[in-house]
């Protein structure tokens, strides 16, 4: 099942100093990002209806809106390490 991403845990670690833990909480922009996808799509849908009845070629913006949210999905235990000389990141989003 696809979930979308919940909680992003950030963390910072440069070499001479104290490492900096940010958990920032996703879930509280999902109502946001529910209602601005609801009108993405309603109006996604419409364009392609109105292309569709004006003979133009079909562009599928539904699609693309349905393929976009499914990739913010898959996000969902990507996990990313950087290290070099300077500092060190590490970014889990669960």
């Amino acid at each position: 099942m696809n979930v979308p991403p919940a909680i992003l845990d950030l963390k910072i670690a440069p070499p001479d100093q104290r490492p900096v833990h940010l958990w920032l909480p996703l879930f509280l922009l999902w109502p946001f990002v529910l209602v601005i996808g609801v009108l993405a799509l309603v109006l996604a849908i419409l364009t392609d209806v109105v292309l569709l009845v004006l003979g133009q070629p079909y562009h599928h913006y539904t699609i693309l809106l349905l393929r976009s949210l499914e990739a913010l999905t898959d996000t969902h235990g990507m996990v990313i390490r950087i290290r070099s000389d300077k500092t060190a990141v590490d970014m889990t989003v669960q």
